[in-house]
């Protein structure tokens, strides 16, 4: 019993001698140095370490400084100027296991570890206090300063440096994610595998503030709780309608959204002033929820919208228009209606135009022909009303004026398969004082019906100097878009339709017929045209 008992001391006493020798072997610039050659040729990494450092106070934690590490073959993942590691009982049966692992003021470079690689070392806690995430490759998207945090447990496997399963709460000053910089940063919660929770994150961007939380499923789909952005300005190159179908394609739910006083600079558009709130909101097939939208302005090319106000709901397959107004053209426009996502159909329940004064763009002829975007194939207004507009085209070839004017529509369809047109519906038109092509018309109206084979303007009824004039106009739908047009008209000067349709000179008043046929185009207008303009006293006729 005795032997045994000297025998057990006398390892006791070894194993303290090693240790100690080892001890004060690694506390030497030698000693440390040997150790990292070691470990560089036994193993898939490489190591250095400039200084081994332990202080007594704390038995248990030792210090390594100017310390860089990574694998084989690859530059440095590790670079820090102080990592301090603390062993616990457990080391006994998993050395490359600690209690606690920290980082200082150290570099991290996360694109120079391998995808199948494994980092050896695992802990209780991982803590960074200070450190940077490098991004040396313009095809990496994630880089960081000064990023205090912690990872409980810290248990990294293969294409999971953070581990699988653990807590974390990090903040950091200055985040580069694709292209753009978040500063101030904090982020608190979990990962469950795939699952991954964020309890709280909130920062600054884009001279603005953000908070609210997110949580993606096993599947990879995207939930925020709640997301909160405060004055955020900022700029992009993608025109307006890339951008609206870049945010409506994007599969993520928002169970409750704030936005206040949001502005967005794009290549010639601009939203100023934005507030919003959305409660479950789901970019879904057809969109899910309810969302109200307010905004100093909306600039879209050359039109301006003040104090635009928009409501949406998205629900059995539609996203309806609860609601619309703002400031147009010195006037009001306001409208209800919905999407209706399946057919591509606008459908707008009333559409309504007040004290309007609207100088047409130069090219919306051009414009006219356009097909509009895939996303809405048909457009109908159940409900359109024109409440005194003053309607102006200042192009050179037949500029015209509508003063008062007054439309009301019933079921009009103004575009088919992505393209605009009047194809349905019928229509009243009235305006106090007009001028085509410089010359001068009072209180014209007439009625407007339209079908999928022509567009016909019936009764028209107007003033030509002190004669009455009345008509119809027949267009056809389809190419090559035949039209008949019938005028007579009682007391009018003749020289009123060489500023139209009529080359021949005309002089004179009284009384005329007038028969004209030919081919319309939007583009071109009148083609091809040939009729009759019978006087009491003459004749004339037009060819092509």
């Amino acid at each position: 019993m005795k032997l045994l008992l000297k025998l057990l001391l006398s390892l006791i006493l070894l194993f303290l001698i090693l240790i100690s020798l080892g001890y004060g072997i690694l506390r030497s610039q030698w000693g440390i140095a040997a150790a990292c050659r070691w470990i560089s040729d036994a193993t898939a990494y490489h190591l250095s370490i400039e200084r081994f450092t332990h202080s007594w106070s704390h038995p248990l934690t030792f210090e390594l400084d100017n310390m860089t590490f990574g694998e084989d073959g690859q530059p440095a993942l590790l670079i820090t100027d102080k990592l301090s590691f603390s062993l616990i009982a457990r080391q006994l049966l998993t050395p490359s296991h600690f209690g606690q692992i920290t980082i200082k003021q150290g570099s991290l470079v996360l694109s120079n570890l391998t995808p199948e690689a494994t980092l050896p070392f695992s802990a209780d806690r991982l803590e960074l206090q200070a450190v940077k995430l490098l991004n040396p490759y313009p095809t990496n998207c994630l880089s960081a300063k000064k990023i205090d945090g912690v990872v409980i447990p810290w248990q990294p496997s293969q294409q999971a440096v953070l581990g699988k399963k653990f807590t974390f709460n990090f903040s950091a000053e200055n985040v580069h994610v694709g292209g753009r910089q978040f500063d101030k940063l904090i982020a608190q919660g979990d990962k469950d595998h795939q699952i991954l929770t964020i309890h709280h994150l909130s920062g600054a961007v884009d001279r603005g503030t953000f908070e609210g939380q997110l949580e993606r499923s096993a599947e990879g789909v995207w939930q925020i709780p709640y997301l909160a952005l405060d004055n955020i300005r900022f700029q992009t190159e993608k025109p307006f309608v890339d951008m609206i179908t870049q945010q409506l394609s994007t599969d993520v739910t928002i169970k409750q959204l704030r936005v206040n006083h949001l502005s967005i600079v794009g290549p010639d558009w601009v939203i100023n002033d934005l507030s919003a709130e959305g409660i479950n909101l789901r970019n879904s097939t057809p969109p899910e929820g309810k969302l109200s939208l307010n905004a100093g302005s909306l600039i879209l090319g050359t039109e301006e919208w003040s104090q635009p106000h928009l409501s949406l709901t998205g629900s059995g397959g539609n996203l309806h228009i609860d609601r619309f107004t703002a400031g147009w053209a010195k006037g009001t426009v306001s409208a209800e209606g919905e999407w209706q996502e399946k057919e591509r159909h606008l459908l707008l329940n009333q559409l309504v135009f007040s004290n309007i004064h609207y100088v047409l763009p130069s090219a919306w002829q051009a414009f006219l022909q356009e097909k509009l975007p895939s996303f809405i194939d048909t457009i109908t207004l159940n409900t359109l009303r024109v409440d005194n507009g003053l309607l102006i085209d200042i192009t050179p070839d037949f500029p015209f004026q509508m003063t008062a004017t007054h439309i009301t529509g019933n079921h009009l369809q103004i575009a088919q398969h992505h393209q605009w047109g009047i194809w349905g519906g019928d229509a009243e038109y009235y305006a106090a004082t007009t001028t085509f092509n410089r010359q001068d018309v009072r209180a014209l109206w007439f009625k407007i019906k339209a079908n999928s084979d022509s567009l016909k303007l019936q009764e028209i009824k107007a003033l030509i100097g002190d004669g009455p004039v009345i008509g119809d106009v027949d267009i056809a739908q389809s190419s090559p878009r035949s039209f008949s047009l019938s005028l007579r008209g009682e007391k009018v000067p003749y020289s009123a339709f060489n500023h139209w349709f009529w080359q021949h000179p005309l002089q004179g008043t009284g009384n005329f017929d007038l028969k004209l046929e030919g081919n319309f185009s939007l583009a071109d207008g009148v083609k091809s045209a040939q009729g009759t303009f019978t006087t009491p006293t003459f004749t004339q006729k037009k060819v092509p």
